[in-house]
């Protein structure tokens, strides 16, 4: 199945090859994409999208094979030349400075100049009428670092747009946005599609394919499976050829599994205006072997509460009790201390060392475990590296090479072994498959069932609701820092979620 031959390409990549250390990731791979069309490009994590996409926009240089733009040969070999020919990128791993203004971060390295001065009068007010007709509600002039990862996203979105762009990449761009954010990002495709502007876009969320998606090519293993239009697929189709098997059960929660005595309850738990003030009087109760949900939108305070439970930030008043016995948690270490662990929705920015290789990023949690004197013991690093890789179907060629070059789900996998090497009794999770493909995902929560069945207890953060209700023995909702409800698995719908993450009564 191909995209008919007689249609004019704006881009066409054609017989691209990508080799790096141990890993092929990328086989003779074809794209061609039409002028004001979105096309998607599908595939499990490790099947070369966000590769191809970084030999697109100039990150790296393919080993083999040709470029054509507007039907002229490509020659150029770095970011900035691709960025000025018309091709702009929104990566799935954000990295804005957090010191900078808004303004200063879309503007950044072509500022407008008065003379030999920054016209920040001018660079703002372009900002601002930018982000009022994108309706992101934000001030220019405030500072990254006052703004979400959500917030994040839509500045990275507002900055491709900016650059006048025919070609717009989009890398998982409403990965960690809410959905009233996402129909403000879809708002502005349809109006950049309406001015002839291409969109590839990347995305793990089937509702979102055939939502947007005008073309489809599929990616298997670094190699190209088929290109078409979107009307020729169905989900399920879609996953078959992506996986190259189909996906029997994404939610494979088991409702056998005994869930225990309480091990973890939270009283009360409040955070004051000076600690941040981003929840207030807290309190549940978490079982061994139960996966208990956290639902809420955007904002409402469930990754916050965590944080403060893992030590991560303070809280002022409320207790935290352990086995039946009230603790102090003032730092993560605590929190390690007495076998909590957490996975964060960031894995590159808070749950990996991604310039380091996976081998010393599985040690580095438990790094006092595989201390021998004042030496480290490599060879017990490795024995439990072979474990987690056996264990949590790691796909590596070797536990030297870096993390960053590590597919998502597999990043993911290489957080959950830095903690399973230790002692963990209590696992947090947050957006446990965020990013990452269906069949990664559908691993991590046959994971998640194993450690339950073994007495763990899980919490799990979501966004995604069919993750909640697949996933989860009960879920607390939370809207704007406060437990709105607590719903049974019986009672969990994505009616009842939505009804109590928006304007629910209060009830436990």
């Amino acid at each position: 199945m191909a995209l008919q031959n007689k249609e004019t390409y704006v881009l066409e990549m054609v017989k691209i090859s990508k080799e790096f250390p141990g890993v092929k990731a990328l086989n003779d791979v074809n794209l061609k994409v039409r002028p004001g069309k979105v096309h998607v490009i599908c595939g499990e994590n490790g099947a070369g999208k966000s590769t191809l996409m970084k030999v697109l926009n100039g990150s790296y240089t393919a080993d083999s094979g040709d470029i054509f733009y507007n039907g002229k040969k490509v020659e150029l070999k770095n970011i900035q030349g691709f960025l000025d020919m018309g091709i702009a990128m929104i990566y799935q791993e954000l990295n804005p400075v957090m010191e900078m203004t808004i303004g200063e971060n879309i503007f950044l390295g072509r500022e407008p100049h008065h003379g030999a001065f920054v016209d920040f009068k001018k660079m703002y007010l372009d900002t601002q009428v930018l982000l009022d007709r994108m309706h992101i509600d934000h001030d220019a002039k405030k500072k990254m670092k006052y703004l979400n990862i959500a917030g994040h996203q839509l500045i990275e979105i507002a900055k491709a747009i900016s650059r006048d762009a025919r070609v717009i990449i989009m890398d998982e761009p409403t990965s960690a946005i809410s959905d009233t954010d996402v129909k403000i990002l879809f708002q502005q495709i349809g109006i950049l599609k309406s001015h002839n502007v291409a969109i590839i876009y990347i995305t793990h969320k089937m509702d979102e394919i055939f939502k947007i998606a005008d073309d489809i090519t599929i990616l298997r293993d670094g190699k190209w499976v088929e290109s078409g239009l979107a009307s020729n697929y169905t989900p399920q189709k879609l996953v078959t050829l992506m996986v190259g098997r189909e996906i029997a059960n994404i939610f494979p929660k088991d409702k056998n599994v005994p869930i225990g005595d309480v091990v973890l309850a939270v009283e009360n738990l409040t955070q004051s205006e000076e600690n941040g003030g981003r929840f207030k009087d807290i309190c549940f109760e978490l079982r061994a072997g139960e996966i208990l949900g956290f639902a809420g939108l955007v904002g409402a305070g469930r990754t916050e509460v965590m944080r403060s439970v893992f030590g991560l930030d303070p809280y002022s008043t409320g207790k935290i009790i352990l086995n039946g016995k009230s603790i102090t948690i003032k730092s993560p270490l605590d929190a390690i201390k007495q076998g909590i662990a957490m996975i964060s929705e960031d894995r590159r920015l808070y749950g990996l060392v991604v310039g380091r290789s996976a081998h010393e990023n599985i040690s580095l949690v438990n790094i006092r475990k595989y201390k021998k004197h004042l030496f480290v013991n490599d060879r017990a690093i490795s024995i439990d590296a072979e474990k987690m890789k056996k264990m949590l179907n790691i796909k590596i060629s070797g536990f030297k090479v870096k993390a960053e070059i590590l597919s998502g789900g597999n990043q993911q996998k290489l957080v959950l072994s830095k903690w399973l090497v230790g002692d963990v009794k209590i696992l947090i999770m947050d957006e446990p498959t965020r990013g990452i493909d269906v069949g990664a995902k559908a691993e991590i929560h046959k994971l998640m069932v194993d450690f339950a069945r073994q007495g763990m207890a899980i919490i799990m953060i979501s966004s995604e609701l069919p993750e909640i209700i697949g996933m989860s023995d009960r879920v607390v909702v939370m809207q704007e820092g406060r437990i709105n409800g607590i719903l049974s698995r019986e009672e969990t719908t994505q009616e009842t979620i939505m009804n109590l993450a928006t304007h629910g009564k209060t009830y436990t």
